[in-house]
């Protein structure tokens, strides 16, 4: 699989930009390792709930939290009528707007595994237009079906670059817990993930 071209990143960045009004406001939704580790130091954070959307194990990972022999699954939001997704919300600064933007599609768009899109998230009473990273269906690494217990056994076998793809869930549901947050699909898969390994 081949990694977006400099030139790909920037377009879709700045196809983005152009679909936001208010470029002075621009905010991000961390469902995932955004959460605990950010590529940009934000202005300010709030809690947010993203309706229609679930967090969801169904992108395979060859390198960050697993490998070609054995895959990791990561999050991405998917949409799911009735459910919820809570989060984190992170303001970019203006002032380094490009900059930390960039450093964000680097990250999380290089593969094309996203698409960008602005939700509204719920925070604080008010709704406030994120960007959002949502799964793209069409690529090769989108899991479409995927038993169970297939699933436990990815989780608890796979390690990638930035370490083991349990430690990934742990890490979502303590960052979850740091700000009052829970997700109780992730728990209990994550539950049945850590009594299989036997931990």
């Amino acid at each position: 699989m081949t990694p977006l071209s400099d030139k790909q990143l920037e377009d879709s960045l700045q196809k983005t930009l152009k679909e936001n009004n208010d470029c002075k406001k621009v905010w991000v939704f961390a469902y995932g390792a955004l959460m605990w580790a950010p590529c940009f130091k934000p202005e300010a954070s709030s809690t947010g709930i993203l309706k229609g959307w679930a967090r969801k194990p169904c992108l395979w990972t060859l390198t960050a939290r697993g490998s070609p022999e054995k895959p990791g699954i990561v999050f991405a939001l998917d949409e799911a009528k009735g459910k919820v997704c809570n989060g984190l919300l992170l303001k970019i600064s203006p002032s380094r707007l490009k900059t930390d933007l960039l450093s964000l599609w680097q990250r999380e768009m290089y593969m094309g595994l996203y698409k960008p899109a602005w939700l509204p998230v719920t925070t604080e009473g008010k709704e406030i237009m994120a960007i959002c990273f949502v799964v793209n269906r069409n690529h090769k690494l989108f899991i479409r079906d995927l038993s169970k217990i297939s699933l436990i056994y990815a989780i608890s076998d796979a390690q990638g670059e930035y370490g083991t793809c349990l430690e990934y869930y742990q890490k979502t549901l303590s960052s979850l817990n740091k700000l009052g947050l829970e997700d109780t699909d992730i728990q209990k898969l994550t539950a049945e993930v850590m009594k299989k390994s036997d931990i």
